[in-house]
């Protein structure tokens, strides 16, 4: 009875390393949707304001699938630009919009509606050139508070469960 018991409890050691494994990939995925925009946007305060002619201007468009438990089907939108700049004597191309790329309702969506009607209106767009290397360039160099709580959200929740976890083998440690 008792090595049923000690062979239990190894297969929950187990177990449980395999979900922390996988909450601390999720923890730096997370962390990393978070970092970026934050570094990205104090990393640029200093790069230089530029004129950029949007060469392209299309809006891309992410639909969830409709499955038996869910009926509700939603679509994201976010920009798809090409656009033109000189600086410094290069003539530089760039697509970069925001500091992780993606889809949504809020931010993104309205910037690719924005992009879109410039785009068609001829006008140019502003972007955000690094001095040291011209031909990296931003069109939005914000951070979108409403487009990182959810990842914030989801980030602690991953803590809570790593914790959990935690907590459970150091309990079934002390009973080896």
């Amino acid at each position: 009875m008792a090595k049923v018991i000690k062979k239990n409890e190894k297969i929950t050691r187990i177990i449980l390393y395999i979900f922390l494994t996988a909450a601390i990939f999720l923890t730096f995925i997370m962390l990393k949707n978070i970092i970026t925009p934050v570094y990205g946007s104090i990393n640029s305060i200093h790069w230089i304001p530029v004129d950029a002619k949007l060469l392209n201007a299309s809006i891309q468009t992410t639909t969830t699938p409709r499955n038996s438990s869910n009926s509700t089907v939603y679509t994201y939108y976010g920009p798809l630009i090409t656009y033109q700049y000189d600086f410094e004597g290069a003539n530089c191309i760039g697509r970069r919009v925001w500091w992780v790329e993606g889809t949504d309702n809020g931010p993104l969506g309205q910037l690719a509606y924005k992009f879109k009607a410039y785009h068609k209106a001829g006008k140019p767009i502003r972007v955000f050139v690094n001095p040291d290397k011209p031909c990296e360039a931003i069109a939005d160099r914000s951070v979108h508070w409403s487009k990182l709580t959810t990842s914030v959200v989801m980030l602690f929740v991953l803590l809570l469960f790593g914790g959990g976890i935690i907590y459970l083998l150091l309990k079934t440690r002390k009973k080896l």
